[in-house]
């Protein structure tokens, strides 16, 4: 055994900080150095990359935004491309990339705001929506590429309308009435463009993020979003060499909330964002890795990590330290930080499949920023009443930090969902609170049918929110008995109990 200052180890830029801003993507450093070594690059990134596929899904908290900003950065497109080793892929310095709409940084005002475009847009029809979407391909593209504006293609726009969408493009009624007026001949332009490109054998990648927030009503969110995708599948026939990268929660791609009859014809250009447990443990490990910033800090870091044999893979240039993706290795890490059980034996679990386990939803999917909450918050536990001679051997946390944590993520992943995408789901709480699993269906839906809703959900229908629920993965129905089942990530945070469950254990026991 080494003697390490284990205190230190939770308090540096380390456990207690592997999640900023609770590993909430739009809270991550806008220093592209720090965001690129906290990204980890995983191989169905790979997929996403292919100039065939323009959808990629996930739900909150799967890393869609950090994937998004990653794009919109040169040197990590670069490090992506190198570090997967993909070879089918255009030659990066034959591809422009432009933000055809989300923030590449937290602090961007480039786009008209949510509230704008909800109150300008409300008696708009679908072609109106669609004239918005190439009014700002169009005005991303003045703003940021001023060497492809000064192709030909370019001056088939009046210059009234090249004008206002490069310096105002903010300002939605400005130009919308131009770019209506002239629908035609932006439409020939954007067809040349295409042609020009062909030419040049070059791409022009256009990526989309943040599509939750276009308008603030999550109701009004199925117009721009079906138009959106409506509009590149029609120009995926028609464009060769404009392509775009569409990220969106999964949850808001339902054929009966979008109303988009051709959805379908999406799924051979469509891929989906889920981890695997082993990834899970690499990025961890990755921000761990390389969240030291003093010579002391990285020095203490590297010298606890190096109790794992082999952990470390190499080290990028741009991306950091990068952790192997050996899973006997993120074990033994698992058993050195915690334990290699969750109690005195294995009955309680293995450390190791434990974490994942109480961390999926109701269809097996873990969300990074899910994970990598639960150790910051662990270590947070552990801070509050820190006693060495609590954690024997090389430990740095114990089994009830953990379950204490899980409790805590449940709570957060909660909060997240009703004080963003979800606010009904607020009103279910008091209904579900104290309720016994596993429950009969029957039982359930009347708790719904005598909710209260304060803020009212798509449906008033107990069958199609509890269909609702379970498609977002917050509950399981049994297909042999229709009872209702739900997860930790969600029950504690809903107060739900179940026979045997783990009770809160207190802090720093």
């Amino acid at each position: 055994m080494t003697n390490f200052d284990k205190k230190k180890l939770l308090v540096l830029e380390c456990m207690a900080k592997v999640a900023p801003g609770g590993a909430v993507a739009e809270h991550e450093s806008n220093n592209e150095k720090t965001f690129l070594k906290n990204f980890l690059p995983v191989p169905n990134y790979r997929m996403a990359l292919n100039t065939d596929t323009f959808l990629i899904l996930g739900g909150r908290g799967a890393g869609k935004t950090e994937f998004f900003r990653l794009l919109a950065s040169d040197s990590g497109r670069q490090a992506l491309v190198e570090n997967l080793n993909i070879r089918y892929f255009p030659p990066l310095e034959k591809t422009i990339w432009i933000a055809g709409y989300g923030r590449t940084k937290t602090t961007e005002k480039k786009f008209p705001a949510p509230d704008i475009i909800e109150d300008y847009m409300k008696n708009k029809d679908r072609i109106d929506w669609r004239i918005f979407w190439i009014g700002l391909i169009l005005g991303v593209i003045f703003k940021q590429e001023k060497e492809l504006s000064n192709n030909s293609w370019f001056q088939e726009i009046p210059e009234k309308i090249r004008d206002s969408l490069t310096n105002k493009l903010s300002l939605l009624s400005n130009w919308f009435p131009d770019v209506r007026q002239n629908f035609e001949s932006i439409n020939y332009a954007l067809d040349k463009l295409d042609e020009e490109l062909i030419s040049s054998d070059c791409w022009l990648f256009i990526t989309y993020d943040e599509l939750d927030r276009i308008v603030p009503s999550y109701l009004k969110l199925g117009d721009p979003i079906a138009e959106l995708l409506a509009f590149w599948l029609d120009r995926w026939r028609r464009w060769e060499r404009i392509r775009p990268k569409i990220f969106l929660r999964t949850d808001l791609f339902q054929k009966e909330f979008l109303g988009f009859p051709d959805a379908s014809k999406l799924r051979g250009h469509q891929i989906s964002l889920e981890w695997k447990t082993s990834w899970l443990y690499q990025v961890f490990v990755k921000r761990l890795v390389n969240s030291g910033e003093k010579e002391e800090e990285i020095e203490a870091i590297n010298d606890y990590l190096q109790i794992v044999p082999n952990l470390i893979l190499k080290e990028d240039e741009t991306l950091g330290i990068l952790p192997v993706s050996d899973e006997s290795r993120f074990e033994l890490l698992m058993e050195t930080i915690v334990g290699e059980y969750m109690g005195n034996n294995p009955r309680k679990g293995y450390s190791y499949d434990w974490i994942p386990n109480h961390l999926q939803d109701a269809k097996g999917r873990i969300a990074p920023r899910s994970f990598l909450k639960l150790f910051s918050l662990a270590a947070e536990r552990r801070l509050e009443k820190f006693e060495e001679k609590d954690l024997p051997e090389n430990r740095l946390l114990l089994p009830s930090d953990i379950q204490g944590a899980l409790m805590d993520t449940s709570q957060d992943r909660i909060k997240e969902l009703t004080e963003e995408e979800y606010p009904w789901l607020e009103a279910l709480k008091i209904g579900l609170k104290g309720l016994n699993l596993l429950t009969e269906e029957e039982k359930f839906l009347k708790i719904l049918k005598n909710t209260k809703w304060d803020k009212e959900p798509h449906t008033k229908k107990p069958e199609e929110i509890l269909k609702y629920l379970e498609q977002l993965g917050i509950v399981e129905i049994r297909s042999s008995d229709r009872r209702i089942n739900m997860p930790d990530i969600y029950r504690y945070g809903f107060k739900v109990k179940r026979k045997g469950g783990i009770k809160r254990p207190k802090k720093n026991n």
